[in-house]
């Protein structure tokens, strides 16, 4: 018998990955929703197909309509699918994102009673990396359109609606011009949660122009193709705002992350 695996604990809660139980067949609406993804990406499906009817799918796979539509729900509920309703209406292919995973730490997180300063945290250490990834890796193309983020932004900084997309999709980019899509998905997810307007956190005038501040720093790094620079600018970025949140947000930060905060 082997050993068994160390036990990593936060609070109450035991982080030990979890495996099948011996003798416990997985239940047959999740192998029909494996089988479902199998089939989309065998098949190039895009965003907006049309899956087979319903009497087809009992047909192919053999089972009872309600765990066909219990494995369907499972798909709707990871982003895999979405379900029109209506006349003509039926299961379509969809695309997961970084809100699905953001969605699901932000289960995970309430759990943990985790506070919003944790995923800030994380974010210092994680997007050094993906800013140093970027400036090594991003093709021109990319790079023009981080500029235009940051020219956006600027033109934009009086009205916090554009801001907040312009920092959104800036973030976004640079996390794509890494080339790493599993640092993409956690960078995304946790910019997400960061966000901070489910908190209630806003940026006045002053604190916008900060933000175009760096952001154009890091831009001009990226530009340049310039790794060490990217990294300590993207450092100071979000050391900044960590400060920002500590001055007019300490409430905020120390509160515990909940699920329905971002559309659980």
């Amino acid at each position: 018998m082997s050993p068994p695996a160390e036990v990593i604990r936060i609070g109450h809660l035991d982080t030990t990955p979890r495996q099948q139980l011996q003798g416990m067949p997985p239940k047959r609406a999740s192998v029909i929703a494996q089988r479902i993804v199998r089939e989309i990406r065998e098949g190039k499906l895009r965003s907006g197909d049309p899956l087979p009817a319903e009497k087809d799918m009992l047909l192919t796979y053999g089972v009872g309509r309600n765990t066909l539509r219990e494995a369907l729900r499972v798909l709707e509920l990871q982003g895999v699918i979405a379900l029109r309703p209506g006349r003509g209406g039926g299961p379509v292919v969809a695309m997961p994102d970084s809100r699905h995973l953001a969605s699901t730490l932000a289960l995970l997180m309430q759990f943990a009673q985790t506070p919003f300063r944790s995923v800030v945290e994380t974010r210092i250490y994680l997007e050094p990396l993906t800013a140093e990834l970027c400036a090594a890796r991003a093709d021109d193309g990319l790079a023009a359109e981080v500029r235009d983020s940051v020219d956006r932004m600027g033109a934009g900084l009086a009205d916090e609606e554009v801001f907040l997309f312009e920092n959104q999709r800036f973030h976004d980019l640079i996390a794509q011009g890494g080339g790493n899509p599993v640092l993409a998905y956690l960078h995304n997810s946790l910019d997400w949660i960061t966000d901070g307007s489910a908190l209630g956190v806003h940026y006045p005038a002053k604190a916008r122009k900060a933000v175009l501040d760096h952001h154009e720093s890091i831009c001009s790094a990226i530009e340049q193709h310039d790794p060490d620079r990217a990294r300590s600018a993207m450092r100071a970025h979000l050391e900044e705002t960590l400060g920002y949140y500590d001055r007019n947000y300490s409430q905020v930060m120390d509160r515990a992350l909940t699920w329905e905060m971002y559309g659980g």
